[in-house]
């Protein structure tokens, strides 16, 4: 027991005997009651006594009068003494250890239920992080392909305000791209609010002035603020600022704003405002969201990557027989169409665009004098120009990335009566890739321009689709594309080659493709 302790001691165990005891410091000589009996000099020899002797706790000294002196240990240095009669000297003394006793018990018990309630917030806390955490990976699935970075930070910061009990939290999301020794702070490119706006886009552009140099290092927690937020007339009473940032690139950041009041009021050891803890939830989390916003980034880079390879190759066909310029971008935009009506989902409908892209692609292996003959193809010429579907399939059978754009290159030049090439294969048995192309091909070589003759009318070109349904193509598909037909030939009214490229000389400003040390 500490020096106070024992005065506290003192005091109770004077008011259960009904008369003031004193506290006796061994090898004090000031200590005690001095003028009774010598009452210093002979508690603490009781003192001195009692240390050397086990399972005793306090000694009795007879004085004048009836009355007597006891002595009740505390340690080995301390104790307390106080005067009695001699007849009551026995109970007082065991009254006096009791009340000790039951004071030590008092404070031991203080001391565990102390530390039961620090364990007990920590369990909260970690418990609170633990669901934190669990929400926002439920929140957070795979990346889909069309997803934009505002729609990742929106479904991340719901779960997020809720489990930092937040009013407001919003994602800043910073413009282009910012290396870490950069010195000059981005501008805001999106704002995205878990709710309604909650601070003006100007007074958080002057707190980012403020803080964004402080939140390169360390969260930026502040309590007890009143700071305008320029909507409705409310204040920031307080926020928690973090940024967000992968590697050496920063997406932007994460600001949340006051915390809801009963959210703290439910627990008795909770700080008013945001805390540590909060901030360190939030700290996580952020890796979270910049870990996802990273990925989404390489992943558009990926598929930027890929659709500028099948260009190229789209290019390189195209580049052998210029007067097909635009008829392979021009299919695939029909057989999207087609694929849509056709109440297919989003994901056949870009397969399908990105087969008919790469449909003839495997023109590249016919020679220049059949590929660019301006007139009609003898038999022997079409025999080779019929070997482009399995010049397809071998140029990309091995790529992973188009295994499924396979059966439409090998396939889109079978017949529905099965006397169409390379396989002779009819009806249903006739992959539906295979049927779409068929049909969107047949439509833009008959409505397109060819060095020997100008396209068609759009209805000629309808009359002899229908004509050769059941025959040559799908009938379920030739009723469907005729009957919205207008739909496919706005498609082709409004499709503009792409110009080709023209490399600038060297000295006008152009870009320099010197290799890097």
């Amino acid at each position: 027991m500490d020096a106070r302790q024992i005065e506290e001691l003192c005091h109770i165990v004077g008011d259960q005997l009904g008369h003031p005891a004193q506290i006796i410091l061994r090898d004090d000589p000031e200590s005690a009651c001095a003028g009774y009996l010598n009452a210093p000099s002979f508690s603490q020899q009781c003192l001195q006594e009692l240390a050397a002797v086990e399972n005793r706790r306090w000694a009795i000294r007879p004085g004048n009068k009836g009355q007597c002196w006891v002595t009740l240990q505390l340690s080995e240095r301390t104790g307390l003494g106080w005067q009695t009669h001699a007849d009551e000297a026995e109970m007082s003394a065991k009254l006096a250890m009791v009340t000790v006793d039951h004071f030590l018990l008092e404070r031991m018990q203080l001391g565990q239920t102390q530390e039961i309630d620090s364990l007990t917030e920590q369990v909260m806390d970690d418990f609170e992080e633990l669901a934190l955490l669990r929400s926002l990976a439920e929140s957070l699935p795979l990346l889909q392909e069309d997803e934009s970075p505002e729609q990742i930070a929106k479904r991340f910061i719901d779960p997020l305000a809720l489990g930092l009990g937040a009013e407001s939290l919003v994602a800043i999301l910073a413009e282009g791209s910012s290396e870490t020794n950069e010195s000059k702070r981005p501008g805001i490119q999106k704002l995205v609010w878990n709710d309604a706006p909650f601070v003006d886009p100007a007074a958080l552009e002057s707190l980012l002035d403020q803080q964004a140099e402080t939140a390169k290092r360390q969260p930026v927690v502040q309590n007890h603020l009143e700071l305008p937020t320029q909507i409705n007339g409310q204040l920031i009473r307080e926020m928690i600022l973090i940024e967000c940032r992968s590697e050496t690139h920063l997406h932007g950041w994460l600001c949340a704003f006051n915390r809801i009041e009963n959210q703290a009021a439910d627990q008795q050891w909770a700080q008013h405002g945001f805390t540590t803890v909060q901030a360190s939830l939030m700290q996580t989390a952020t890796n979270q969201l910049a870990a996802q916003l990273h990925n989404a980034k390489l992943f558009r880079q990926k598929e930027n990557l890929f659709t500028d390879v099948v260009r190229a190759l789209v290019n390189a066909v195209e580049a052998r027989d210029p007067y097909t310029c635009g008829h392979s971008e021009r299919v695939a935009s029909f057989a999207r169409c087609l694929t849509q009506l056709s109440g297919r989902s989003l994901s056949d409908c870009d397969r399908i665009f990105l087969t008919g892209l790469l449909h003839d692609v495997g023109k590249i292996a016919i020679p220049d004098g059949v590929l660019q003959k301006p007139g009609h193809l003898d038999e022997r010429e079409r025999a080779i120009i019929e070997t482009h579907t399995d010049a397809g399939w071998r140029i990309l059978h091995e790529l992973d990335a188009l295994k499924s754009v396979l059966p439409g290159v090998l396939y889109h030049h079978e017949h529905y009566n099965g006397k169409g090439y390379p396989d002779g294969l009819a009806g249903e048995e006739i992959p539906w890739e295979g049927r779409v192309l068929a049909v969107c091909d047949a439509f833009d070589a008959m409505t397109s321009d060819r060095p020997y003759r100008d396209g068609m009318p759009i209805k000629k070109a309808c009359e002899i689709l229908r004509g050769g349904s059941g025959t040559y193509w799908d009938p379920t598909l030739i009723d469907l594309f005729v009957d919205s037909i207008d739909q496919i030939d706005a498609i082709r009214i409004a499709h503009k080659p792409r110009a080709a490229a023209v490399r600038e000389k060297p000295g006008t400003n152009a870009p320099s493709f010197a290799a890097a040390d």
